[in-house]
């Protein structure tokens, strides 16, 4: 390892008020891995009513914080997000700062890159709590209505960066992270999901939720080449 600590400021800006919010990691390595030190505030609160903030879904009372232990497979991501070389144009509209060892690094062209790492870690972060369990998918194809095709899935651990499919064989972190960038940019809407898998053919999904969707309703949000790789992940997984 190349460094002792970093400290990442995350600003997410893609929704105004009340989602906006910053996420402040700070971590170091320790023999018990990495020491980490989290903390979600959401921002530019001041003019909304307890009220209407419940009407967003939220309690009012919405900040995180958490100190700890994450396991040190993270610690080669965080070596190579650090190297990244700067872009050419800013690819999200969030905003990552970033000291390592005190010193400023460069983040920009690569902010969809820090986005998504965000997202992984924060993960990793609720299931090292305890907060939340690992992430599971379900997954069956019918190819006819009489097709009896076998329900599939999918465990996701964040904390230890694997996964495993049907319990029994190893899923590699690279192709989790192919499906898991379209997956969820997918629509799981209310009223177009079922408990029981439909009769008619279809690739059909469980986000989680425990509900059955339409990937063909889900994913018709996503543009075609997002379509070709997201069904490209699922054969690559489940196929």
């Amino acid at each position: 390892m190349n460094f002792k600590n970093i400290t990442i400021e995350y600003h997410y800006l893609e929704l105004p008020a009340p989602y906006t919010y910053t996420k402040t990691l700070k971590i170091s390595f320790s023999e018990a891995g990495l020491k980490t030190d989290y903390a979600l505030k959401y921002t530019d609160r001041e003019d909304f009513s307890e009220e209407e903030l419940q009407d967003e879904g939220f309690t009012g009372n919405d900040d995180e914080s958490w100190k700890g232990n994450i396991d040190t497979n993270w610690l080669q991501t965080l070596v190579h997000l650090k190297e990244l070389k700067p872009g050419e144009k800013a690819t999200s509209s969030n905003e990552s700062i970033v000291h390592v060892d005190g010193r400023l690094i460069e983040t920009y062209g690569n902010e969809n890159k820090w986005d998504y790492f965000i997202q992984e870690i924060t993960q990793a972060i609720y299931e090292t709590a305890e907060w939340e369990g690992p992430l599971n998918i379900r997954y069956c194809r019918k190819k006819s209505e009489a097709d009896k095709a076998p329900i599939q899935q999918l465990e996701i651990s964040f904390s230890k960066r694997t996964a495993t499919l049907n319990k029994t064989h190893t899923v590699s972190w690279e192709h989790v992270q192919q499906l898991l960038k379209l997956y969820y940019l997918q629509e799981f809407a209310e009223g177009e999901h079922s408990k029981k898998i439909p009769v008619a053919p279809g690739i059909y999904t469980d986000p989680g939720d425990g509900f059955w969707y339409d990937t063909e309703e889900a994913s018709s949000s996503l543009d075609k080449i997002q379509k070709e790789n997201l069904t490209e992940a699922f054969k690559g997984i489940f196929e």
